[in-house]
């Protein structure tokens, strides 16, 4: 997955999964927190989401709180996530 495919896999699961109604605010460099109003418990089904429609795997162990500042910090981190094999 690139980092593009990511930010329309993230735009498309807070527009029609959590119904998040800060859209207007997406774009690289939002805050999820902040600019979009996502909290722990939204984050959590962002991933599971990401995990469930499109397959995205991210061990437990490999989540690293900077990714989740921004949305294209989350982006990149799920692309590159996809590029690591699951287990060494």
């Amino acid at each position: 997955m690139t980092k593009k495919e990511a930010m329309d896999a993230i735009y498309t699961i807070l527009d029609h999964e959590l119904k998040v109604p800060t859209l207007e605010q997406f774009h690289q460099d939002a805050r999820m927190n902040e600019d979009l109003a996502l909290d722990s418990i939204m984050i959590l089904q962002l991933l599971l989401e990401l995990e469930i429609k499109y397959g995205v795997a991210i061990p437990d162990e490999h989540i690293d709180i900077k990714a989740f500042y921004t949305v294209g910090a989350l982006a990149a981190f799920v692309a590159d996530k996809q590029e690591e094999p699951l287990y060494d």
